[in-house]
């Protein structure tokens, strides 16, 4: 069964956890709600707290607040005095907010029975400051629910994990995802809704920021400077750091660019080898296809590989997208070998 006004699809295994849970009363004092970045962590989550904030909650459990009670409203308006939000503060979730919630958490609720705080990305959390929430997980004071949600599973501790109601999300399918943005941006054609939607690996929140951001112009020119090989060495390498730039211009979509950049390249190679994607395949495919051979392929995927990870160890994005950039245009190496 399903939550009923949730504007959340296509996360059946969420909503009826959710679900089974309001209908038999029986609430964690903590839900850790993990998935890829956009795919309705933060909007399920919020959504959950409203139900339960919802003066007139009892009478439909399953729906996400009437919307017309008092509570409702507030949280409409974003100053409900029994609903939190903590979130990252530069580097990651600092010590200090911690404290300041435990703090707040030894007094009762406000105005009901439950005060409410959500907890987002708490995979940014500091080492500090995740002790210091594991402490609170380990003596959770009443009349308090913890909501937190996580982009990254592995980025939280495995104590605060088992101390958590696990609610897991994953990526929409394509073709839903598509539907999805194209019914919150009315302005998007279905060719620019399914493009955002394959670019964000099926996340519609992330499709949603990528469209306000402008993401599928640079998108274009990297495909297309990818299936492209003229001008001379110095030229190429300005194209190559221009690139760069626009990418580490666009913080965290920049990054996020490279997963799809990455599948297509994947499959160029696999149609070099006899193995075309099924469905429409991306537009820019045929040209990649046929400027690089098998090895080079191969290594540009490696290239974007192992600039995923130095992401991820937090290195210099500009150098790490420089670097890259160089090694997948190769404007110093030797012309492409159709073999």
């Amino acid at each position: 069964m399903s939550m009923s006004g949730f504007s959340v699809v296509g996360q059946d295994k969420a909503l009826r956890l959710l679900s089974r849970a309001r209908r038999h009363g029986r609430l964690a004092h903590a839900y850790l709600f993990t998935g890829p970045k956009g795919c309705g962590k933060t909007t399920l989550a919020r959504a959950f707290a409203k139900s339960l904030l919802c003066r007139n909650g009892q009478a439909d459990p399953e729906a996400a607040g009437c919307g017309l009670c008092p509570s409702c409203r507030q949280m409409a308006g974003g100053n409900h005095p029994d609903f939190a939000v903590i979130e990252a503060d530069g580097q990651g979730i600092r010590i200090d907010r911690i404290r300041g919630m435990k703090e707040a958490l030894g007094f009762p609720p406000l105005e009901g029975a439950l005060r409410v705080v959500l907890i987002h990305g708490a995979h940014t959390m500091q080492a500090a400051a995740a002790n210091s929430l594991l402490k609170i997980l380990e003596e959770p004071p009443d009349g308090n629910l913890l909501l937190l949600t996580a982009d990254d599973n592995a980025g939280i501790l495995p104590t605060i994990r088992s101390r958590c109601q696990l609610i897991p999300l994953q990526a929409l399918p394509v073709r839903l995802a598509a539907e999805v943005i194209a019914g919150r941006n009315p302005g998007l054609s279905p060719a620019e809704s399914l493009e955002l939607a394959r670019l964000s690996g099926g996340c519609p929140g992330l499709a949603i920021g990528m469209a306000q951001d402008a993401m599928r112009p640079l998108y274009h020119d990297l495909t297309a400077a990818l299936g492209e090989y003229h001008g001379n060495p110095a030229e190429r390498v300005q194209r190559a750091l221009i690139l760069a730039g626009r990418l580490h211009e666009h913080k965290g979509f920049g990054e996020l660019l490279l997963r799809p950049l990455a599948a297509l390249l994947k499959d160029a190679l696999a149609s070099r080898l006899g193995c075309p994607p099924p469905g429409q395949a991306d537009p820019a495919l045929a040209a990649i296809r046929e400027v690089w051979n098998t090895e080079q392929l191969s290594a540009k995927v490696t290239a974007i590989e192992k600039a995923l990870d130095a992401l991820s160890r937090n290195c210099n994005p500009a150098l790490v997208f420089e670097v890259l950039l160089l090694e997948l245009l190769d404007p110093l190496g030797s012309f492409p070998v159709r073999a």
